[in-house]
């Protein structure tokens, strides 16, 4: 069996691929902002091939590759989504997307991307590519108007998948994770802005796939079974990577933040 995870941001795509390197199965990450590209890794002997793929700005698909041992690797900030084999001009090992495009050439990998056993970020391939739960994309979803023309297949291929829409039901944990989260921003108006639109879009996702007519599952990321759901001979904690991306780097009180958000929330 092969899983489709749909997800707002926030919402465990870093545990779920550290699940699969962890049981030994291939994973595809595709971008949740712009422009559009993928990594893909595929476990070989003892270590893993990472392919990244892309389009630059003469319009041409591109790739580049690199084998990891990804063992030690399950619970590192340093290697998420995001990481690269290749120092930018800072000097970080990070996704040089400034040099790259959102383009249909992409779908040149497209038939490798659907070979993985995970494939996180899927309404990429649906044509609803960048601001992932953004209101522009919530809208483009509402009005069936994708931003990139998807193959003519991909509503046949999901529906030979297992797809899994996940969601949070712990909305103080989920509100916690937003207001510490790596990335968020300074204002905490526009948090909260970023915040209800993961709990619009957790609503969403369902309603897209039935208009579709794509069978889904929903799974809980606080009491889901991940063995049961995915097919998972080992699991890890569902805690263990809950401090890596929550590190408050505005200095805010946040458990404050937190407090009056639940007040008005309920």
């Amino acid at each position: 069996m092969k899983y489709t995870y749909f997800s707002s941001i926030k919402s465990g795509k870093y545990l779920i691929r550290s699940q699969f390197w962890y049981n030994r199965r291939s994973c595809c990450f595709l971008s949740q902002s712009t422009p559009l590209w993928c990594v893909m890794s595929r476990p070989i002997g003892k270590l893993d091939k990472l392919e990244w793929w892309w389009v630059n700005k003469q319009y041409q698909l591109e790739s580049h590759s690199h084998f990891l041992d990804t063992s030690d690797k399950l619970a590192s900030s340093h290697y998420d989504e995001m990481w690269f084999p290749k120092k930018n001009h800072e000097g970080h090992e990070y996704i040089p997307r400034e040099q790259w495009i959102t383009h249909n050439n992409f779908w040149g990998c497209y038939d490798n991307i659907l070979s993985r056993d995970l494939i996180t970020n899927p309404f990429n391939l649906l044509g609803y590519a960048g601001g992932l739960g953004s209101e522009k994309m919530m809208q483009q979803m509402k009005n069936k108007t994708p931003n990139i023309q998807p193959q003519p297949d991909i509503v046949q291929q999901l529906k030979k998948r297992k797809n899994i829409v996940v969601y949070k039901e712990d909305i103080e944990h989920l509100a916690y994770n937003v207001f510490a989260g790596n990335g968020r921003p300074e204002s905490v108006d526009d948090t909260i802005n970023i915040l209800n639109n993961i709990i619009r879009f957790q609503k969403l996702m369902p309603a897209v796939l039935e208009t579709l007519d794509v069978p889904y599952e929903m799974f809980s990321l606080d009491s889901g079974s991940y063995g049961k759901t995915f097919g998972l001979d080992k699991v890890l904690p569902r805690d263990s990577s809950d401090t890596l991306f929550t590190r408050n780097v505005w200095k805010q009180d946040v458990k404050k933040q937190v407090s009056d958000y639940m007040m008005s929330y309920g």
